[in-house]
């Protein structure tokens, strides 16, 4: 289902002008979809066969699931695999973006994208580019050296199975989500910072188009053990992190000093706090990680007052939010909660075992991590510089991504 407009939430499928195994030419009108009382014919993106219709008429889902399936004339093609293994590509729009601005912004492309000239079967592509494995680095087993599925699985049995995107080129710098929030939630950062810099970013595991959780064995330590995976020899490297990515990015720079050059926490929590813990929890009990009730309560935790009262800017955050909702497992943010719950105050006594240069950034309206919190941890960490927004809550890289993008510049060009 693709998004028509910023506002766009869900779509309805009004009629299909082509049945499952029919033939379709590239640009061939294939479906009509309807969304705030305006029709729009979606054309066929790719020649070839109609091999599944997953939606049918009459229907309503989100922007982002999976309508169709057109694969090549002849190639085998298995329905439910497919479906399983399905990633949507959904870009939120960015908070305030104006919408030409938004068209202007393309989804983000994994650095290990399949190659289009390999032969693999369309779920063994799919999972793929779920896992971010490289297609031309996989041996086919099916008929004439086709990749399958399994051959796809076996290749990704071993390490997190992240996906990572590289933008821009120069010094290295890593940047580390969020809870609740995939790569896409550094969009800001990303377009601000690629011209001076590499900027690397991923998706945890469990989240976005990463592997998905195996098990409940996640914690922050092993959540930076993903954070050097995704440098994959780049560092050492500036580590950017954002609330509970800067847990990451501490649990990183104390464990694994030799691949972080330098420091940059956003918002960090490090102690205890019955006020997170309750919020956190409560953002988890909802039953779909796209109830409109979580995205609305998550809102006035995340932005100051003066941003909740621009309602352009509220509106598209929001929609941002549940763009990345659907790329967001519960079960996967249960493991987060419980992961970031059970590391907070273990660090504590540690963060003046951090001898990189370190840059702390807080919003002076931040109710989740309040910045006399984030004052500790500078205080802590020898040699570390503090800077306080004005006005901004804890989503500071939304309210003052300009100003962030500034102060990680500065802070690295200094040294």
């Amino acid at each position: 289902m693709p998004r028509l407009g910023l506002t766009m939430v869900e779509g309805t499928v009004v009629e299909w002008r082509a049945q499952s195994g029919d033939n379709v030419d590239k640009g061939q009108i294939l479906l009509v979809i309807e969304s705030e009382k305006v029709s729009v014919e979606v054309e066929a993106f790719a020649a070839g066969t109609l091999a599944a219709i997953y939606v049918e008429p009459g229907t309503t889902v989100p922007i982002g699931s999976l309508l169709g399936a057109i694969v090549e004339p002849g190639e085998a093609f298995d329905r439910d695999s497919f479906e399983k293994s399905f990633v949507p590509e959904i870009e939120g729009a960015p908070a305030g973006a104006t919408p030409a601005a938004a068209e202007r912004r393309a989804p983000p492309v994994p650095s290990r994208a399949p190659a289009a000239g390999v032969k693999a079967a369309p779920a063994a592509r799919a999972l793929a580019k779920k896992l971010g494995i490289d297609l031309e680095s996989v041996s086919g087993t099916g008929p004439g050296g086709r990749i399958t599925v399994e051959d796809v699985e076996r290749a990704g049995s071993s390490g997190p199975g992240l996906a990572i995107d590289v933008d821009g080129s120069g010094p290295a710098l890593l940047l580390i989500a969020g809870f609740a929030v995939d790569r896409t939630s550094w969009r800001r950062q990303i377009d601000g910072l690629r011209s001076s810099f590499m900027v690397v970013s991923y998706d945890h595991r469990g989240i976005g188009a990463s592997r998905p959780m195996p098990d409940e064995s996640l914690t922050i330590a092993t959540m930076a053990e993903d954070a050097v995976a995704s440098l994959s020899e780049k560092g050492p490297a500036t580590v950017v992190g954002a609330s509970m990515g800067a847990a990451i990015a501490i649990e990183l720079a104390i464990a694994h000093p030799d691949v972080v050059g330098a420091l940059v926490l956003i918002t960090p929590a490090v102690e205890k706090d019955a006020r997170l813990e309750a919020v956190l929890r409560s953002w988890i009990e909802f039953e779909s990680p796209q109830s409109e009730a979580r995205i609305r309560s998550m809102l006035p935790w995340f932005l100051s007052r003066h941003f909740l009262a621009e309602v352009p800017k509220r509106e598209a955050t929001a929609q941002a939010l549940r763009a990345m909702a659907a790329r967001t497992p519960l079960p996967a943010l249960r493991h987060q909660v419980r992961a970031f719950d059970a590391w907070l105050g273990t660090r504590v006594g540690n963060l003046s075992r951090i001898s990189v240069p370190t840059l702390v950034i807080a919003g002076a309206e931040d109710l989740l991590v309040p910045f006399a919190q984030a004052e500790r941890v500078a205080g802590s960490i020898p040699g570390a510089r503090l800077e306080v927004l004005d006005g901004a809550g804890h989503a500071v890289t939304i309210e003052g991504a300009e100003r962030v993008n500034e102060l990680i510049t500065n802070f690295i060009r200094r040294g």
